[in-house]
């Protein structure tokens, strides 16, 4: 949606803006809490692009990737069209930060002292992936824009593990107007779709909620320096060109 006063929340660029970036940690957190019914104090930023443990193997690249300070791990991501597999390809980044606690634990029993070694329990802290879809992922269900899922035996409906869980927001399916946003996260959504609603909220509905002001300053494009506007400029023209790419690969019948 394009804006004359803020930055395509969709974009590749307001993402990082939003979630990697240390000046937005607390819109970060303060979503993270609202979206999983967390109390997260802190959080700390790891390297987005994740190798394979070869040098022959695809690496992961995340929008974001961050450790809460209990230990859980954050992935969030926002994805535009549609892909085959894609609930595959969740699965296979969320492997890499499994076999990084793996690998994290073998080097503190290589590191210890002999008599301090403990070899792993495979206890592995939670891992959340978080993907923002910009279409519909399952058409069946017109009204249900959030998926939550986990393991879960098939017959007793109930959760067999909590280590890796999944949520999927559609973004075309949500719906809710702004006063029946009652979440920061369902206001986020809203925003996602609808950026001009920044400009139209009253002052004092801006004052009063923390993070509203918090995700207005992070996509105003008069807060921008020269440096970031041009980052922006150069980071839409660059999704303009992939996708016009695609278009015409797909005319070409390539």
């Amino acid at each position: 949606m394009k804006s004359d006063m803020f930055i395509d929340p969709k974009s590749d660029y307001a993402f990082k803006r939003f979630f990697g970036t240390v000046s937005n940690k607390e819109l970060t957190i303060g979503f993270l809490n609202s979206l999983l019914n967390k109390d997260i104090k802190d959080i700390i930023f790891h390297n987005v692009e994740m190798q394979g443990n070869n040098t022959d193997s695809r690496k992961a690249v995340f929008d974001l990737f961050c450790e809460g300070s209990d230990g859980e791990l954050f992935i969030v991501e926002i994805q535009k069209k549609r892909q085959k597999y894609f609930s595959d390809r969740v699965l296979y980044y969320a492997s890499f930060v499994i076999q990084m606690q793996a690998d994290i634990e073998s080097e503190k029993f290589r590191l210890a002292k002999e008599e301090e070694r403990r070899r792993w329990n495979y206890h592995i802290n939670k891992v959340y992936v978080v993907c923002f879809l910009d279409f519909r992922l399952d058409t069946r269900y017109t009204d249900k824009y959030r998926w939550d899922v986990v393991r879960m035996d098939r017959e007793l409906k109930i959760p067999f593990s909590e280590t890796l869980n999944e949520i999927y927001l559609e973004l075309p399916k949500f719906n809710l107007n702004f006063e029946e946003c009652d979440t920061f996260y369902k206001k986020f959504l809203y925003t996602m779709n609808n950026i001009d609603i920044m400009g139209q909220l009253s002052k004092e509905t801006i004052q009063n909620d923390k993070l509203l002001r918090k995700l207005k300053s992070a996509i105003e494009l008069q807060r921008m320096s020269a440096k970031e506007r041009l980052a922006y400029e150069l980071s839409i023209a660059a999704e303009r060109d992939l996708a016009a790419c695609m278009a015409t690969s797909f005319e070409e019948g390539e």
